[in-house]
């Protein structure tokens, strides 16, 4: 007799063995015990979740000779018929090969036609969202108001792309992954039945690898015991997969964080030497760093993370080792890596840059990463852990020369006020007008917006010892007055400027006498710059 693959030998027979789909499995049975039986039935949700399982256990359900409190018997003529495939009243198609208007016209003129041995005439339909839009248009009217004794059974992967109008015509149930613990039930029942020997910790990793998807757990079951000779190691499972154990994750994280470039280099060399797959060490790398961010956050990672308390127990050693905005990073990081390995043959380039990334932050080029440094560094200088020596006289133009200008500009509008003066000041005009935009927005975050107003068309002119020149133009000499006549108005001015530039300002508002009276000093400053010096006379 030829091989038969082990999950379909192990495929469920009846509701009660369906695994993990409690509440789909439950509302079917009582509905087909009490008689409620629906006359379409649309089945949702990913891979091996038991969709086609489910669907052709409702076939035998409803056309049992002697159910059994909703399930089948699995024993009568139809029953046995159903599930060797050969009752003609019971019809499985493929929506993805057969998905044109014509093969929507067949079933059509066929469900006119009474059942011929079974009660209901049952038509599964795989992968229903792959019908073109002709087909669905042509399947809405006999799917809404079939023959009497037709039930239909629509499942897909995608509902999402399913039109309304069938969505509404149906029971709609989901199917949502099956948690790993009830997998490593079903392998470790497979597996002593079987007579094979296994480990916990290969049912364990198994049942954690196949995202959910009991046939996927069970074809690689089925391949280890092939490769394990009668018993099934972890190693040989780890090996089979081309995962990587999590006592390297740990190992690789902690070169990462150490900021080790040599070793963690060595060891993705090591790991991709020994077979592993670039894009799904990354893809581990980025789980691995998930559960990490779990365990820093959460007073309860253990019903988070789906791990062994061992493994648990490390990542919170772990992750004292690491600030959370850091993993956030790493994640970012590796997810920008794992979307360039798809379009790419150098995979591998791509995760050694990404751990560079990590390991140098200087090398991070993103703008988030960029923008944290510049944020971080304007904190520093606001707060005075950086001081900044800004030497006066020391003058060079953009000849690389030293230039002195006798001033013979007068204002006649000076203030001849005695204005208190900074002689020890260490600012500069130049360090004046870098923080020029970040008074303003200090004016509008404060919701001073007179005073921004007035203050912005200004622009500082001349600093020293301590006392700032702001000139305005002819145009908005209106400012300069408004800001001369208020003592209230100039005293809050100078506090903002005192506050962003750490140190005592006074302000002296100046007026530009036109063109005609700075030509010279116009022409000079176009010719060396602003870093120009004037000495008065």
């Amino acid at each position: 007799m030829a091989y038969k693959a082990l999950y379909r030998v192990w495929r469920p027979q009846t509701f009660s063995e369906v695994v993990g789909q409690k509440h789909i499995t439950t509302t079917i049975k009582n509905a087909v015990d009490s008689g409620r039986i629906a006359h379409a039935y649309l089945l949702c949700g990913t891979r091996g979740t038991g969709k086609t399982t489910t669907a052709k256990i409702l076939a035998k359900a409803v056309n049992c000779l002697n159910p059994q409190d909703g399930d089948p018997c699995n024993e009568c003529e139809m029953c046995q018929k159903i599930s060797k495939g050969l009752a003609i009243d019971v019809v499985e198609m493929d929506a993805a090969s057969k998905n044109k208007v014509e093969n929507i016209r067949d079933i059509i003129e066929e469900v006119q036609i009474p059942p011929s041995e079974a009660k209901y005439k049952v038509y599964i339909i795989d992968e229903v969202h792959m019908l073109t839009i002709g087909a669905v248009n042509a399947f809405l009217k006999t799917l809404e108001e079939p023959p009497k004794n037709v039930i239909f059974i629509l499942a897909t992967t995608d509902p999402q792309k399913l039109p309304i109008t069938i969505l509404s015509r149906c029971q709609r149930y989901d199917f949502k992954r099956i948690n790993h613990n009830d997998i490593k039930e079903r392998l470790r029942e497979i597996v002593t039945d079987s007579g094979i020997l296994a480990d916990e910790n290969s049912l364990d990793f198994i049942s954690r690898i196949c995202d959910g998807a009991m046939r996927d757990a069970v074809s690689i079951l089925d391949q280890c015991i092939s490769m394990g000779d009668g018993a099934i190691r972890y190693e040989d499972v780890l090996s089979m997969v081309g995962m990587v154990t999590n006592d390297k994750l740990i190992e690789l994280v902690d070169h990462i964080i150490d900021r080790d470039i040599t070793k963690s280099m060595n060891l993705v060399d090591e790991i991709i030497f020994n077979g592993k797959d670039v894009g799904l060490l990354i893809k581990e790398c980025i789980t691995h760093f998930r559960n990490l961010l779990m365990v820093k956050v959460s007073n309860n990672p253990e019903e988070l993370v789906d791990m062994s308390k061992e493994n648990i127990a490390q990542l919170k050693e772990q992750s004292n080792k690491i600030r959370t905005e850091e993993i956030m990073r790493f994640i970012n990081i590796l997810n920008e890596a794992d979307e360039n390995t798809k379009w790419s043959k150098q995979s591998r380039v791509y995760i050694e840059i990404a751990i560079i990334k990590m390991c140098k932050i200087e090398f991070d080029t993103s703008p988030e990463m960029i923008l944290a440094r510049v944020n971080k560094l304007e904190s520093s200088i606001r707060s005075g852990a950086i001081n900044i020596n800004a030497q006066e006289g020391n003058v060079i133009s953009n000849k690389n020369k030293k230039v002195k200008v006798n001033k013979t500009i007068v204002n006649e509008e000076k203030n001849e006020e005695d204005i208190e003066r900074n002689l020890s000041t260490k600012l500069t005009l130049d360090d004046i007008k870098k923080k020029w935009n970040e008074v303003l927005e200090l004016l509008k975050g404060r919701r001073l917006m007179s005073l921004y107003a007035y203050v912005s068309p200004g622009s500082p002119t001349s600093f020293k010892e301590g006392i700032l020149d702001i000139t305005f133009s002819p145009l908005y000499g209106f400012a300069k007055k408004n800001l001369d006549s208020n003592l209230e108005q100039r005293t809050k001015v100078e506090e903002i400027f005192t506050e962003v530039l750490k140190e005592k300002i006074r302000i002296r508002y100046m007026l530009d006498k036109g063109e005609e009276e700075k030509t010279k000093e116009q022409q000079l400053r176009e010719l060396y710059g602003d870093s120009i010096e004037f000495i008065e006379e």
